[in-house]
């Protein structure tokens, strides 16, 4: 078995997830695998979420599952440009729906979400979302490729040699990668610009496109001015391999950090988001220049509606509703798929950084609005 690299509490990973993680660790051809604070068991692979792993020579393509591409991304502008608090009753279904006609695909179910949320100094858009429909015609590609190399050895296998992808197949990659990055990208600028039509953000709202939910935003720069107003841009990944010669690095729900580059671990949405850095120490390589994604289920989907039913107090889910009232439906009750994503679903995010001593706390936010595409 190699090495595990703890960047938790391996005391308190679940039993299940932990005999994936070992498990995981004697497969072939891996030199280094580590654990992050997120990590949880996953039913559909042999692998846990919240886990990287490099090898040399062969690649575990299929590892990410159909989600490949996925990341979250931030605009952040400064709070002098912010005219007034967000007014839910008012903008929260145009926001719902305007969402919708940002791309050609949506968000996506699960822990997908479009929010804005803010410090004491700035109002951050996040999105976090994937490559929908490329990434999961990818994946199948993958499939076939494992099937392929499998026959010719004559066994069942889930791992292929570096070698036997073409180069066209990792340019390819590369280029589902960066549709991830688009999606992201025109999501977080179209709700710029549906805040500067709103009114909550200075701006020259004589420049602004009538037409802006049909614009292109790929040769945008990361950092500017939209409208008049100055943003920033920062993106980060966690569902992905990054091949680097024979050398190839799997992310399997755990965000690549580069050195000087702040990326979100979101907590959820009812507990905002962590903002962190890193710098180029040995400690980062160590870590495989990954951190934790999120703070991590503690329930299961299914769980979670049970624990809202039958575990919860009635005064706990009525501050439920006050905090969140543009989410309840006509009959006062939450979708699903918000109830799943409310704060105890999620571990603590005390120890994220406890047990990741080579992140810097950048700053953390609260939640201000959350909009998600789909119900789970």
């Amino acid at each position: 078995m190699k090495s595990i690299g703890f960047y938790c509490d391996a005391n308190r990973i679940e039993k299940n997830a932990l005999e994936q993680l070992r498990q995981y660790a004697e497969r072939p051809y891996l030199d280094r695998i580590n654990a992050y604070p997120d990590i949880h068991f996953c039913q559909e692979k042999a692998l846990p979420v919240g886990v990287a792993f490099e090898t040399t020579g062969y690649c575990y393509p299929l590892i990410t599952g159909k989600d490949i591409g996925c990341g979250v991304m931030y605009l952040s502008v400064n709070k002098e440009h912010w005219i007034k608090p967000f007014n839910k009753e008012q903008h929260y279904r145009a926001l719902e729906l305007t969402h919708h006609k940002m791309t050609d695909e949506g968000l996506g179910g699960g822990n997908h979400f479009l929010s804005i949320e803010e410090d004491k100094d700035r109002v951050y858009v996040l999105c976090h979302t994937g490559t929908r429909n490329r990434g999961i015609a990818l994946y199948q590609d993958f499939v076939e490729l494992i099937r392929k190399y499998s026959n010719e050895q004559a066994r069942a296998l889930d791992y292929v040699p570096v070698s036997y992808l073409s180069e066209e197949l990792r340019n390819y990659y590369q280029s589902v990668l960066e549709y991830g990055y688009e999606r992201r990208k025109a999501f977080c600028m179209k709700t710029l610009i549906f805040l500067q039509k709103a009114g909550y953000v200075r701006c020259r709202k004589e420049d602004i496109n009538p037409a802006y939910l049909q614009e292109n935003f790929r040769q945008l720069q990361n950092s500017g001015s939209m409208n008049g107003t100055p943003y920033q841009l920062e993106d980060s990944i966690h569902n992905h391999l990054r091949f680097e010669g024979e050398r190839v690095l799997h992310r399997k729900g755990s965000t690549e950090i580069r050195p000087g580059r702040t990326v979100v671990i979101p907590l959820s949405m009812s507990r905002g988001s962590l903002l962190v850095k890193a710098d180029d120490t040995p400690a980062l390589a160590a870590a495989l220049y990954s951190c934790s994604h999120g703070a991590g289920r503690k329930l299961s989907r299914f769980s979670a509606m049970k624990y809202w039913s039958s575990t919860l107090k009635e005064k706990q889910r009525k501050a439920y509703r006050l905090q969140f009232p543009e989410l309840l439906n006509r009959s006062g009750d939450f979708p699903a798929g918000y109830i799943q994503e409310f704060d105890f679903a999620y571990k603590s995010s005390e120890d994220l950084l406890v047990k990741q001593l080579y992140l810097k706390l950048v700053t953390k936010t609260s939640p201000i609005v959350t909009v998600k595409y789909s119900e789970i």
